[in-house]
């Protein structure tokens, strides 16, 4: 053990009483920790729990965590060698598991029969090699026709009976300790009530409440609930999820039901006389997910199949001229009326994906119904690491969309929103309002530079071209690379907040460059500087090269400003400390 500056004076603490421990659990008493580990990291844990529960207090934090790997059924038996845990249960079981299991030998035997039994243990196989059996037949007496019943548990997964929860606690951060009296003594039922706020270019703030039972370990049902209200738009806004899971010992492991929603303000006009006019958009999206058990607890590989529809209804304006006669004058007058559109995506995914900390890597085949339009296609990503947490991603994506009564020129433009896109696509485009846009149909300024990686993933925008460069409702092949850049040549490394500076270039081909006809080029690329903050979540794309396509759009689109306008940025609240976070613990 490495004893390096901890976060506080209890850690050190803490990591100093279970490191003396060692001198008796392993040191005095020599257990193969290999084929055992219970028998020395978790007796020992016993002993450094009762110490800190004697000098600090209760804290549940560590059964949290296992209760949570025993509710989605990834936990592993005490009795589990080394090489056979994977990294969380050695943690989770080897170390804590087992201080619990030794708590309820405590519990069983009572207290003064348990330290004289581990007097007895300790006298007889001092400076010798105690195996599981050893241990048991020093317990024996004390635990009589108990003995079977309680040792099986080492065989066994799940919760320990002395652990299972019970009751409700609300937590909020309107009742002070709240939260923190949740960690220390977890209930089985909780309700969260929490503050929260939004922001975007229609509601502008957006203020609200959370309402929730989402914790660890998980209940079965879940919900979460965020009710705003948009001070602009004068609007309810916002989310929810209802989410109920079954868990099983089969090939399917877990099985998710769920049943999404969202509703939020997508655009602005303001008329002639000054009055603002606001469309929504609200959805539902229930669905089916099948997560698939595997072999090896120490598999880094996760799959899963998963089926949404979304039954999207959204708003959209109609102009028109109301004639206005007076005594005086007759003259035209603008009317803006608002007009309901609604439609369904069918979509069906199946990811395969290795979150293996060297080159992990993710595939993902995804087929979507709008009407007569099919639209397959498969994504793949693959990091290559480099030093530290530096690296090389690699994405590929290729796509088509299929007629189910054959193409034609009306259908072409019908469907355009779901096309095929070489560039990022805008707002407009995310037909499945799963992105989070500050300015959602936004024309101008900021908010209207935003993009989401998906379909080719080319970072330069041509939202003012129609059709975009690059968009096909046939087919469409695109590689994208995005890769750190050393602290050595970094030139931002001289500011006092470390903002990691990548290089990214984007290469694709589609349908119609192929066409005897075209004129364009064959393939499209584009390169620059990629300048990632809070871990991934704000990503700002600076393009330095591209083709001749993009340089004339510039001339004939961008009239001023044509470099800063030209600059994309993306957000990505899926980044990786919450992907890791999700692969952990799968909430």
């Amino acid at each position: 053990t490495i004893i390096a500056p901890m976060l506080s004076a209890k850690d050190l603490d803490e990591v100093i009483a279970h490191e003396l421990g060692h001198n008796w659990f392993y040191g005095i008493l020599g257990s193969n920790e290999r084929t055992h580990p219970w028998m020395d990291e978790g007796i020992n844990t016993f002993y450094e729990y009762k110490y800190m529960q004697k000098k600090y207090g209760m804290n549940k934090s560590h059964e949290l965590l296992f209760q949570t790997v025993a509710a989605r059924r990834m936990d592993q038996p005490i009795e589990t060698t080394s090489e056979q845990f994977n990294e969380i249960n050695y943690a989770a079981v080897a170390y804590h598991k087992t201080a619990e299991w030794i708590r309820l030998l405590e519990t069983q035997t009572g207290e003064n029969v348990f330290r004289d039994q581990m007097h007895i243990y300790f006298q007889k196989w001092k400076f010798k090699h105690p195996q599981p059996e050893d241990f048991k037949e020093i317990f024996q007496s004390a635990l009589g026709n108990q003995t079977e019943e309680i040792f099986s548990l080492l065989n066994s997964k799940g919760i320990l009976p002395n652990n299972k929860l019970s009751g409700f606690k609300m937590a909020s951060p309107f009742v002070k300790g709240s939260i923190k009296g949740y960690l220390q003594n977890p209930t089985k039922n909780i309700l969260l009530i929490s503050p929260v706020a939004g922001i975007n270019a229609y509601d502008k703030l957006m203020v609200g409440g959370l309402i929730s039972n989402y914790k660890l370990p998980p209940n079965n049902f879940q919900f979460l609930v965020t009710p705003m209200y948009g001070t602009n738009s004068k609007k309810i806004t916002g989310l929810e999820k209802l989410n109920y899971t079954i868990m099983s010992d089969g090939a399917i492991r877990k099985t998710d039901v769920f049943l999404n929603g969202a509703t939020f303000s997508m655009n602005e006009f303001v008329d002639s006389f000054g009055k603002k006019h606001i469309t929504a958009f609200n959805k539902i999206v229930p669905g089916i997910k099948f997560t698939f058990k595997e072999k090896d607890p120490k598999s880094s590989i996760r799959k899963y199949i998963q089926w949404k529809s979304f039954f999207v209804n959204e708003d959209n304006f109609r102009f028109g001229t109301d004639t206005v006669i007076t005594n005086s004058d007759t003259s035209l007058r603008q009317k803006i009326s608002l007009v309901k559109n609604k439609y369904t995506v069918n979509q069906l995914q199946f990811t395969y994906q290795n979150i293996r900390a060297l080159y992990p890597f993710k595939y993902q085949l995804s087929v979507e119904q709008i009407n007569e339009l099919i639209r397959p296609t498969m994504t793949i990503n693959y990091f290559f690491n480099y030093a530290k947490s530096e690296g090389l991603n690699v994405r590929l994506f290729a796509g088509k969309i299929f007629y189910l009564n054959g193409r034609t020129e009306s259908k072409g433009f019908k469907y355009d929103r779901y096309a095929l896109n070489m560039t990022g696509p805008n707002g407009y485009e995310d037909y499945t309002y799963s992105n989070f846009f500050v300015g959602r149909n936004e024309f101008g300024g900021a908010g209207s530079q935003q993009i989401m990686i998906r379909d080719g993933g080319f970072k330069f925008r041509t939202d003012l071209l129609n059709p975009e460069i690059g968009k096909t409702d046939n087919w469409l092949i695109a590689l994208n690379l995005s890769s750190s850049l050393s602290d050595k040549i970094n030139p931002l490394t001289v500011l006092p907040v470390k903002i990691p500076l990548k290089v990214y270039a984007d290469i694709g081909t589609y349908a119609e460059a192929w066409e005897r006809t075209s004129t364009q080029d064959r393939f499209l690329f584009d390169a620059g500087l990629q300048l990632s903050v809070l871990k991934d979540f704000l990503n700002i794309y600076v393009p330095i090269i591209h083709n001749k396509v993009y340089k004339e759009y510039y001339k004939s689109y961008l009239s001023e400003k044509r470099f800063l306008k030209s600059i994309s940025f993306s957000l990505n609240f899926y980044n990786k400390p919450i992907a890791d976070l999700n692969n952990l613990l799968e909430f």
